[in-house]
């Protein structure tokens, strides 16, 4: 799956973040780091989405 990630510089940092996934977002020095960052936050939320799916949810994988 590739996910549309938008960077931009701001005042000394690097911000990135992830508009398909509301709250997914990052901010470093650098752009490696706030990438970094961001890809980690992307794994919590869809990993936060499974442990909170409804009991008998049955959670398939589809390449997009």
């Amino acid at each position: 799956m590739k996910l549309p990630v938008h960077v931009r510089a701001r005042e000394g940092a690097v911000q990135a973040y992830c508009p398909d996934l509301p709250g997914c977002s990052a901010a470093a020095r650098t752009e490696p780091e706030a990438l970094r960052l961001l890809l980690a936050r992307i794994e919590a939320h869809f990993a936060e989405s499974a442990r909170a799916a409804l009991p008998g949810t049955r959670i398939v994988h589809i390449e997009v």
